[in-house]
């Protein structure tokens, strides 16, 4: 996929600046407060997904994040910065209820 290709170059170019930048891998996002996708494709996808978002939450938890935790986890990092420069699911979670 080609969006992975230039998202992965602009990573690493980011990394080798000399500032402090993080990069966000956030897996499945759960969009909340009335949040949708602006994608067509997305939307319907979205559609679907909402009633399972639950039980994919549970299953894998350390795949799926939310909007809001987004958020949250960039507010707290910018604050405070975080030990690694590139965060999963997991690690935007936790950076989000730091707060």
């Amino acid at each position: 996929m080609m969006w992975a290709r230039v998202k992965g170059r602009t990573e690493n170019a980011l990394l080798a600046m000399p500032l402090e930048a993080f990069m966000f891998r956030p897996g499945v996002i759960q969009a909340r407060h009335g949040e949708r996708p602006r994608v067509r494709s997305f939307r319907l996808l979205y559609t679907v997904l909402v009633p399972l978002m639950a039980a994919l939450r549970w299953l894998l938890p350390n795949q799926v994040t939310t909007t809001e935790h987004i958020g949250r986890a960039m507010i707290n990092i910018a604050a405070d910065g975080w030990p690694t420069k590139v965060l999963d699911a997991r690690a935007i979670n936790t950076a989000a209820n730091l707060s």
